[in-house]
């Protein structure tokens, strides 16, 4: 009968350490989820900065079109 409990104890131990390791599991899976997406913003902005740096519509460092007095 005790062998019986403490198998039973165990067993219910690994059943509650499992939801645990799955709900944080699913927790890792949310955040690499949002930082994927995060990551694929920023190549899409890189891009289209890329893009439009070629076709010469950024502004380059240091050119900021005020004139400069001799």
């Amino acid at each position: 009968q005790a062998g019986l409990e403490r198998c039973q104890r165990e067993a219910e131990e690994v059943a509650e350490l499992m939801k645990q390791n799955f709900a944080r599991a699913l927790e890792r899976d949310g955040r690499l989820q949002d930082l994927d997406s995060r990551a694929q913003e920023l190549r899409s902005m890189v891009s289209t900065y890329s893009l439009g740096d070629s076709l010469g519509t950024h502004s380059h460092r240091g050119q900021r079109g005020d004139t400069q007095t001799q």
